[in-house]
């Protein structure tokens, strides 16, 4: 893979786990300053980041919550795009080490007899 490719490839996994920290972060500060109780599933109490009601706060963190998840949409449809083109223009094996359910065939050694 071309070095402009491999930089691409490693910001856009980067992008991706700071997105999926960052969205949730914001939208727990978005619950805080709306003073909206939080719970994770029903099962556990999540505590406010905010002393209670901030509109602010609330504006900020309700437009930066829906610009990152703008954000991903862009990177994931990015990141989905190249692979289909690793896939059918280059026809690399970039798509099927990606892909949990392929299996990896692996050429037998030379001398080897399959048995």
């Amino acid at each position: 893979m071309p070095r402009r490719q491999a930089l691409a490839a490693r910001a856009v996994h980067a992008a991706l786990y700071v997105l999926i920290l960052a969205i949730p972060l914001s939208g727990w500060l978005f619950n805080s300053a709306a003073n909206f109780p939080l719970s994770w599933f029903g099962l556990v109490h999540v505590p406010s980041l905010t002393g209670g009601a901030d509109p602010a706060l609330k504006a900020f963190a309700r437009a930066a919550h829906e610009t990152l998840f703008w954000i991903l949409v862009a990177v994931l449809a990015a990141h989905v795009g190249a692979a289909l083109k690793h896939h059918y223009v280059d026809r690399d094996a970039v798509l099927a080490r990606m892909l949990p359910w392929r299996t990896r065939r692996r050429p037998v050694p030379s001398g080897d007899s399959a048995r």
